[in-house]
C-alpha cells in the first residue's frame, strides 16, 4: 500500500516522503497515530507541489547566505576598547563582533561567530563565521585600545 507521511517515521522516512508499506502497518500504526495518509493521485500531486515549493525556499536561501559569505569575506571591523598596557578592560566578545558588524550593515546571529576564547589583548585577530548550509567564511577584527 502506497502511503504519504505526515509526519517524519523513525526508520522508514521523513515528512512528505512517499512510501511502499504493508497494509497492516500503514492501518494499525501510520493511519491510527496520523502519521500517514493514503497516496491518492490528488495527494500526491500536492505533495510534489509542496516539495518543489521547498527546494525553491532553500535555493533562495542558499543564495543568500552565499551573498552574505561573500560580503563578509576580507571584511574587517575594528572595535574600541579601554585598555592599560595592551591589556583590555574586559574582553571582546562574539556580542561586540556581531554589533560592529551591524553598523556596517551586516545581520548576523551570536551563534555565527566562532571565538576559541574571549579576545582580552589589543591586536588583530581572524574569527570564523560559519553559517548555514556549512558555508565558512572569516571576519578579521582588530581591537584598539581608547
Amino acid at each position: 500500500m502506497k502511503v504519504i507521511l505526515l509526519q517524519d517515521v523513525k526508520g522508514l522516512g521523513k515528512k512528505g516522503d512517499l512510501k511502499e508499506v504493508a497494509e497492516g502497518y500503514a492501518r494499525n500504526m501510520l493511519f491510527s497515530r496520523k502519521l500517514a495518509e493514503i497516496a491518492t493521485d490528488s495527494s500526491v500531486r500536492k505533495i510534489t507541489a509542496i516539495k518543489s515549493k521547498q527546494v525553491e525556499k532553500e535555493q533562495l536561501d542558499l543564495e543568500k547566505t552565499q551573498d552574505l559569505a561573500s560580503s563578509l569575506e576580507g571584511m574587517s571591523v575594528t572595535i574600541l576598547m579601554k585598555e592599560k598596557n595592551g591589556k583590555l578592560f574586559g574582553s571582546v566578545q562574539a556580542k561586540d563582533i556581531v554589533s560592529a558588524l551591524k553598523k556596517e550593515g551586516i545581520l548576523i546571529t551570536e551563534k555565527t561567530i566562532m571565538l576559541e576564547d574571549h579576545i582580552k589583548e589589543l591586536g588583530e585577530y581572524e574569527v570564523a563565521v560559519h553559517l548555514d548550509h556549512a558555508i565558512e567564511t572569516s571576519v578579521m577584527v582588530i581591537v584598539e585600545g581608547v
